[in-house]
């Protein structure tokens, strides 16, 4: 049994042709009714009926149900990738900042929606949003074309025009740099910049190019340059001013000054109505096939969509924010109106035309049954096809029999049944009770940026002969006929000297923490700092160099190679790995087959897949008979990973148990002598792993996640352990001497820099803490159904904030949760906040790392100037870790002026919002505090 790559066999044998017996002619044909699982292959075959150049738009109630459509849709499509209309991710009437990747995204789709091939799924709310209008669309876009002219001047002027940025150097969608003969623009639809090179006004080559490395990537012969942004002043302001009486609103009329200069800003979704010309239904061709789904549902979407309209506009004309007799952003009602008169419905139940779909029947028995219960099903129907996951195991479970089963790879949401045409199709939803989250995977990667900024007057820095001396900036001297660029180095007293720009090598911003007195030029100080640094980095070097001498000779045991169980758990992963992640994995396998004992950093932001790494190498030791240690810094996030690791190990015959105070006493003992006796083979644990009675029968691995959140007589431990076994340590912001460490070559990096597709960036906000922010942040994300962490890291006074949050949001569902709280309580707390029963968790630092809660999407850090950078990148990471947009309030005490460490830390958490900022964060954070000795000595030698 050879398993296929698609449906492509099974839509060429003719059958994707009859899944729709008959299709009634009309518009308007219907109602059908058709279950969930058989909607995509049902909508596939209606396309193939209908391919008269019509193209498809189906009509959903979110944005999720939008993209798990997508993906069941595009296994049966051929030749067609079906696009998302994504909503925007910000609160109606929200004062923020345009992203410009999620507007250059649905631009992209508008512009290409009119294609007769197009398939198109959105939500009502995609679709109600405002944004251009098609012929503002179409005048906006640009095409560029090898060996044709181009005026530069206008191509730039419309550039600006159309929302993008200017910048010295491309790092993101919707930004273009003129570089001499150079034009490098990224534009919307395009994974990677594009770089124009022109001789005079003729354009030579076009060439895609790596924007971390500047290297190109492939040639072009034309390229379409699409606007950046949904929100375009219009051409004539009077319409912007006539919108309503500004008398009186100082910030509306501080807008519409900037708007009259081309200055969005943060105006954008406030003024919607003026600066759109109207919802994106308007975008569809009159001749699309456009299918609504479960019509009654979507008409209370509507009116949910225009409560919260009316309602955030009822409260923001009672603040005195907006005037009463504001335009509405959208109109949900009117649009579905709209779209209901052009429409075909598909219902889940009632009366309607019914082409006989089925949900699939579920496997008696167990899964050692499931062989004989799909023979079975092959006597009942005529095809039986299965998409998997998991098709080596299901081969080896059908090894032995003839039946024709056809076997795809790849999986559906859910699988179904069509008696009447003898088919029958499942997926592992219905074989091994296995969700698929997958999405079909675009690689985004972030490119690094300097988080705390170019090097400014007043900087601190160290040259390597002088020491320590104050920038002051740049100059430019003239000898002779030569003029020269010199950086100005302020030393004590009145000394000074100017550094040729060539020679910047031998200077490095200060990060040793606390500013230090300026060195004197001339003097022995400089000389005797150097000497002490030395003296200590050799004593590192001897401690460091009897570590890993001990490594290298330790009798470390060689992992044997991948097994068919091992390729089971992996095809099981319930996502598309990044790149990354995969470069990853394939690292940490190498290191396992070594006889050297493994010593590597997984340095990957929040969310990006770094536990999945983890449980790859453990499932590895555990087929070689080695046992897992996890080691976590919180009780918390040790019943998470517990959960993850059981549910991923639950097809196979290992046991995963935990060690932490929430397991009673008895259980731990059991837990011991199973360690001891080798019949655990995974064990999750606190700090508690590492007390003297537990015993491991053969311990071959060691994960440790966040290092820097143990203490130092804990990292002892560790430190004995890294001798011994395999160590894979986990870090979203690693300390600065770990990833010093790691950047020197003395512990193996990997870096996961690839962010999810559908991950959005966290928009973060510094602001003095006030009532009215907290409230608004607050009810806006109630609005939209999500949940909100309040950190307030003082356990005497965390009921006192907890109070105010009531006060402030009498709707609220409000929890508390701390570290200190009795035995079980705070699980029990952290479980229902998971399964939504309160709305905010007031809290500590508890929910630090690890805590994934993806509803949870506003966070509100009080006395952020308080915290650690590594620790508020990690708080900030418990948002954001779905495809919604996500908000960080850092708050600091209202009229308390920041000192100069917390301003810079809180600036390089703001400007780190680009996904996968977290190995940037960490270098800051070392440039920030310094690394210790060992980088002491790098700076000042």
């Amino acid at each position: 049994m050879s398993p296929t790559n698609g449906f492509a066999r099974l839509a060429a044998g003719g059958r994707l042709a009859h899944l729709v017996p008959t299709l009634p002619s009309g518009s308007g044909a219907g109602p059908w009714r058709i279950p969930d699982a058989g909607r995509a292959a049902w909508l596939a075959a209606r396309r193939r009926a209908l391919e008269v150049g019509r193209p498809l738009v189906v009509v959903t109630r979110t944005n999720e149900e939008a993209h798990w459509l997508a993906d069941d849709l595009a296994a049966w499509l051929e030749g067609t990738v079906p696009q998302v209309l994504a909503e925007r991710g910000a609160i109606p009437l929200e004062r923020a900042l345009p992203e410009r990747e999620e507007s250059a995204a649905r631009l992209e789709v508008l512009a290409d929606i009119g294609h007769r091939r197009a398939v198109v799924i959105a939500s009502l709310l995609a679709l109600a949003q405002r944004t251009l209008a098609v012929e503002q669309l179409s005048a906006a876009t640009r095409t560029v074309v090898v060996e044709k002219a181009v005026n530069v001047r206008d191509l730039t002027s419309g550039l600006l025009a159309g929302g993008y940025e200017a910048t010295s150097e491309v790092t993101g969608v919707g930004e273009y740099a003129v570089r001499g003969g150079l034009l490098d623009i990224w534009p919307p639809g395009s994974n990677d910049p594009v770089r124009i090179e022109l001789f005079g006004d003729t354009v030579e080559s076009l060439r895609l190019f790596d924007p971390m490395t500047q290297a190109s990537r492939r040639r072009l012969e034309r390229i379409r340059l699409l606007p950046a942004s949904e929100f375009l002043p219009p051409a004539g302001w009077d319409g912007l001013r006539g919108i309503a009486d500004l008398t009186g609103y100082e910030i509306l009329e501080a807008d519409l000054a900037r708007l009259e200069l081309g200055e969005v800003g943060e105006a954008a979704e406030t003024w919607a109505y003026g600066l759109t010309a109207g919802p994106a239904i308007d975008h569809l061709p009159a001749d699309a096939d456009v299918v609504l789904l479960d019509s009654a549902l979507l008409r209370a979407t509507a009116e949910d969509l225009d409560a919260t309209v009316a309602d955030r506009l009822a409260r923001l004309a009672e603040a005195t924010e907006l005037p009463a007799a504001w335009p509405k952003p959208f109109d949900a009602a009117a649009t579905l109106a709209a779209l209901e008169t052009r429409a075909s419905f598909v219902e889940a139940g009632g009366d309607g035309l019914d082409p006989g779909y089925r949900p699939a029947p579920l496997p008696d028995g167990g899964r050692d049954a499931l062989a004989a219960w799909l023979a079975e099903r092959v006597v009942d129907h005529t095809k039986v096809v299965v998409s998997t996951d998991q098709a080596h195991r299901l081969a080896e479970l059908l090894e032995d029999r003839a039946d024709p089963i056809e076997v795809i790879h790849g999986s559906l949401q859910a699988g179904f049944a069509l008696p009447a045409q003898g088919l029958l199709v499942l997926s592992d939803h219905e074989l091994f009770a296995a969700n698929r989250i997958r999405r079909r995977l675009t690689a985004k990667r972030v490119v690094t940026r300097d988080l705390i900024g170019r090097l400014e007057v007043g900087d601190l820095l160290v040259h390597v002969d002088h020491g320590i001396a104050r920038y002051a900036g740049m100059t430019q001297r003239t000898y002779g006929s030569d003029t020269h660029e010199y950086l100005q180095l302020d030393f004590a007293g009145d000394d000074k000297i100017f550094l040729p720009a060539d020679q910047i090598g031998r200077i490095g911003r200060y990060g040793g923490g606390p500013g230090p007195a300026l060195s004197r030029l001339g003097g022995r100080e400089w000389a005797r700092t150097r000497s002490r640094v030395e003296r200590a980095v050799a004593d590192l070097a001897d401690e460091l160099l009897e570590l890993y001498a001990a490594r290298d000779d330790a009798p470390g045991f060689a992992f044997s190679d991948d097994t068919v169980w091992q390729t089971e758990l992996e095809e099981a992963f319930p996502y598309s790995e990044t790149p990354d992640q995969e470069k990853t994995i394939v690292a940490v396998k190498a290191d396992m087959l070594r006889r050297r004992p493994m010593d590597r950093l997984v340095c990957g932001d929040v969310g990006y897949g770094k536990t999945e790494v983890a449980i790859r190498a453990a499932f590895r030791a555990v087929q070689d008979g080695r046992q897992v240690a996890v080691l976590v810094p919180t009780t918390v996030l040790a019943q998470q990973h517990l959960h993850t690791f059981q549910q991923r190990m639950a097809p196979f015959p290992i046991r995963v148990e935990v060690m932490s105070r929430f397991v009673s006493k008895g259980r731990q003992a059991e837990t011991l002598d199973g360690l001891a006796a080798g019949t655990v083979d995974i064990v999750v644990g606190t700090h508690r792993l590492l007390s003297r009675d537990v015993r491991f029968r053969q311990l071959g691995l060691l994960v440790v996640d966040e290092e820097h959140r143990f203490g130092v007589s804990h990292k002892e431990r560790i430190k004995q352990l890294r001798r011994e076994v395999d160590v894979l340590t986990l870090s979203a912001t690693p300390i600065p001497r770990t990833l010093h460490l790691s950047l020197v070559g003395i512990r193996d990096l990997s870096v996961i820099e690839t962010a999810p597709e559908a991950r959005l960036p966290i928009q973060t906000r510094i602001a003095e803490d006030d009532d009215g922010l907290v409230r608004d942040a607050i009810v806006r994300e109630l609005d939209r159904g999500g949940q909100v962490f309040y950190v307030h890291n003082r356990i005497e006074t965390i009921e006192a904030a907890s109070a105010r949050i009531r006060r402030l949001v009498p709707r609220a569902r409000v929890a508390i949760g701390h570290g200190q709280m009795a035995e079980g309580m705070l699980e029990r707390v952290m479980l229902d906040f998971d399964s939504g029963t309160f709305d905010v968790l007031v809290c500590t630092t508890i929910i630090e790392s690890g805590l994934d809660i993806p509803n949870a999407n506003t966070i509100i850090i009080a006395r952020a100037d308080t915290f650690g950078l590594a620790q508020l990148y990690q708080l900030r990471g418990r948002v954001g870790r779905s495809d919604r947009r996500a908000h960080a309030y850092l708050l600091h005490r209202r009229g308390s002026p920041l000192s100069l460490i917390a301003r810079r830390r809180l600036h390089a958490i703001f400007s780190a919002s680009d996904l996968g900022a977290g190995y940037q964060i960490a270098l800051s954070d070392l440039e920030i505090r310094g690394a210790g000795n060992i980088l002491g000595a790098e700076q000042s030698g």
